[in-house]
């Protein structure tokens, strides 16, 4: 019975405290959520900012509350959710002065979520294009130079996807989808340091499929580009057998 009684008390408590809460106003349930978020309470700091959203939907409170929630979310490292109340926020606030941080931390929302040992890289080539947009659409924020930072490590990391795929294809002798990959490198990403490795695995690449005129060009154009690459000589070496037995003529 005791225990009844007991479990009937804690029920009541909880429910006055619901009450409580429910009653309280737009500025107050912002207040608590900065409170509690301070407190590093952040479950109920997303609570206080959710509830202003919810039934005070025509307050002033609701944009703070809004940008708030997201950033909550983020400190909780909760990046989907973030990401979804930062777009919710550009979307329904696009002139307001907090709109190019909510672009930002939208975008580093996909930034945080980058796996470089997954294969996909959905979440970088995201992060990419949103920094991309933020440096065209908010040329004064103060977010630019991270936002420029932020995008030259998602080329890197990009283009170091595409490069071990290739090698994969090189090394386990498949060798048209290496060529194929790595040549998008080079195209795509002119400016990385593992370049040079990559054209050499072009030429490579074309020399084990017997493609020797392709593979003579290629040994060419990477000696022409690279003449001091830790391959320099193994290019040359591949480059004077063609020539001398004429290979890249038959």
């Amino acid at each position: 019975m005791t225990a009844i009684i007991l479990g009937l008390w804690i029920i009541s408590a909880c429910a006055s405290i619901q009450d409580k809460e429910k009653e309280l106003s737009a500025p107050e349930l912002l207040q608590k959520g900065i409170k509690d978020t301070k407190r590093g309470y952040l479950v109920e700091a997303t609570s206080a900012f959710q509830q202003v959203l919810e039934d005070y939907p025509d307050s002033e409170e609701r944009v703070k509350a809004l940008l708030l929630l997201a950033r909550t979310y983020y400190s909780n490292e909760e990046y989907e959710e973030a990401k979804f109340h930062f777009q919710k926020f550009t979307e329904l606030y696009p002139a307001h002065r907090q709109t190019d941080r909510a672009y930002f931390y939208k975008v580093m929302s996909d930034y945080k979520m980058i796996d470089l040992a997954q294969r996909d890289q959905t979440h970088t080539q995201e992060a990419l294009e949103g920094f991309e947009q933020l440096i065209t659409q908010f040329p004064k924020s103060q977010y630019l130079n991270d936002a420029r930072i932020k995008k030259k490590e998602c080329e890197t990391i990009l283009a170091k996807n595409i490069f071990e795929i290739g090698k994969f294809y090189f090394r386990t002798g498949s060798y048209q989808p290496a060529i194929t990959r790595l040549k998008n490198l080079v195209k795509e990403y002119p400016n990385q340091k593992f370049q040079g490795e990559a054209v050499f695995l072009i030429a490579e690449s074309y020399y084990h499929e017997q493609n020797f005129s392709e593979a003579l060009n290629s040994y060419k154009q990477f000696l022409k580009k690279y003449p001091r690459s830790p391959f320099t000589l193994q290019a040359r070496k591949r480059l004077k057998a063609l020539r001398r037995n004429r290979l890249y003529d038959r």
